[in-house]
């Protein structure tokens, strides 16, 4: 126990009637004294040396427990109190003992260094709390920010499909108008036609009921109006209905542009992942929870950067054709390729010539093996390079696909395996319109591309290259990794909606 726990209430040893409330007790006599009973003890020089402390009822505390005596000193080899019979006869006898004002002060001196320690982590966790209110302001800010331009997207884009609906409504009004047209056309030919067989008949019930010689006289003339009626061609009826084709071909037309709101939309959110910039994930204050479930469109799974657990559904073709090449478009010389079943991902089915790939979302009953992909659709192709200069191209079809190479001593499950995600790949991936270029957990944004267009994949393994280009009539470069391969590289593909296909 500490020294100095005191009483509330301590009397003076001296006052015996009326005892009064002591206001010092003298470690040295033992006793606890009243303002007046205390004047010797201040005045008297040979009670100089005796030790005054705040009034205490009991000093057992305050007493060695072996020697029933003051405790005076304090050893500092076993950090306890000693008296001085502890110094001479005890056990404390040859350590190093301190005064109790030098055993105060030295304490003193520990304690306050730790304490201006701790200020320092004071100071540390202020700092940071003030990052983190900056960043909360910050944050707050972006959000707005982003909210707003995604409302002046979202607005435009609602004026711009009320506008395609009147486009749309007119069209469809335009044809009711001619069909309509047409068949009142038709209608007052054939209206026309049947008044004048009326009129005829009803001359003809006329003449009938004339005497011989009227009758005879005037039918001659009757009965040429009647011939002459039957010469006349029934109007042709045709077939009438909306001639709907051509409307949906101008729709179509008009509705293709509805694509820039998607690009620009997600060309916003894009342009504000960057915000993480701070810390190690470049989207950390925006990427998506791995035990968060994916809640995009329900026909896409997003790529393995987005850190969701939705379910994969059947979709997505990629073509690929390697080689040596001539023009954009034409392959001369192509290598033989084709994927390798002992790398496909569960959800993955290949087709009988191992040159396709589709996405299922239910798992295969392939066996198990070291070399497949557990955790995410992927899949590498059989061939392996180390050295020269190889191409191929690659078809895309849907929301979400990546094209890269790894090394063959990729993980297979874990994070790791993830294209671009460790060191040991590289890889351009294109999610819902945006397109990126990773490696090593580190991304690129690229100028945005359709989701269904051919690329080429050019390698150069000595000059440590890897370029990626969209195929038309030319060839337009998107991406270019460089670096230095240590060991065999092989193509290696994700599927995130639909299938892959390796062209010739």
């Amino acid at each position: 126990m500490e020294p100095g726990a005191y009483s509330a209430h301590v009397v003076c040893d001296y006052c015996v009637e009326n005892p009064s409330p002591a206001v010092k007790t003298c470690l040295k006599c033992e006793t606890s004294f009243c303002s007046s009973h205390l004047k010797p003890h201040l005045l008297n020089k040979a009670f100089s040396g005796h030790t005054l402390i705040e009034p205490v009822a009991d000093l057992t505390d305050r007493q060695c427990v072996d020697h029933k005596k003051v405790l005076e000193y304090y050893c500092e080899d076993d950090a306890e109190y000693v008296c001085v019979s502890c110094t001479i006869i005890g056990k404390h006898k040859s350590h190093t003992l301190l005064s109790l004002d030098e055993a105060q002060a030295a304490i003193k001196e520990e304690l306050e260094r730790e304490i201006e320690s701790l200020r320092g982590v004071q100071q540390n966790c202020s700092s940071k709390q003030r990052d983190l209110e900056r960043s909360e302001a910050e944050i707050k800010t972006r959000i707005n920010e982003l909210k707003g331009k995604l409302s002046k997207s979202f607005s435009e884009w609602r004026r711009q499909l009320e506008e395609d609906e009147e486009y749309a409504l007119k069209l469809i009004d335009e044809e009711g108008l001619r069909a309509l047209s047409q068949i009142r056309s038709c209608s007052e030919a054939l209206n026309k036609r049947m008044e004048q067989i009326t009129l005829i008949d009803g001359e003809t019930q006329s003449l009938v009921q004339r005497d011989h010689l009227s009758f005879i006289q005037n039918s001659k003339q009757l009965l040429s109006r009647v011939t002459e009626t039957q010469r006349v061609t029934d109007p042709d009826v045709p077939a009438l209905t909306l001639n709907l084709s051509n409307i949906s071909q101008l729709i179509q037309k008009r509705l293709n542009g509805s694509e820039k709101y998607h690009s620009d939309i997600l060309g916003i959110i894009g342009g504000w992942t960057s915000l993480g910039h701070n810390s190690q994930s470049p989207c950390a204050l925006f990427t998506v929870p791995a035990s968060t479930e994916y809640r995009g469109p329900s026909n896409v799974t997003p790529p393995p950067h987005s850190t969701s657990g939705a379910a994969p559904v059947p979709g997505n073709v990629l073509q690929l054709s390697t080689g040596i090449t001539g023009r954009a478009g034409i392959s001369q010389g192509l290598s033989p390729m084709s994927l390798d079943p002992k790398t496909v991902n569960w959800n993955l089915v290949l087709s009988d010539d191992l040159r396709s790939v589709t996405r299922t979302e239910w798992e295969q009953p392939y066996p198990p093996h070291p070399e497949r992909f557990k955790d995410w659709a992927q899949v590498l192709c059989s061939q392996s390079f180390s050295s020269g200069s190889h191409s191929w191209d690659v078809e895309t079809d849907g929301q979400g696909w990546e094209i890269g190479i790894v090394c063959g001593s990729v993980e297979r499950e874990g994070k790791d395996s993830v294209l671009g995600y460790s060191s040991k790949s590289w890889c351009l991936g294109f999610f819902l319109g945006s397109l990126t270029a990773w490696q090593n957990n580190r991304f690129t944004d690229l100028p945005p591309i359709p989701s269904n267009i051919r690329i080429r994949v050019q390698l150069d393994y000595e000059a440590g290259t890897l370029s990626f280009h969209q195929v038309t009539d030319s060839l337009t470069h998107l991406h270019t990794f460089q670096t230095t391969f240590t060991e065999p590289v092989l193509p290696a593909f994700y599927c995130g909606d639909k299938s892959l296909k390796l062209l010739n």
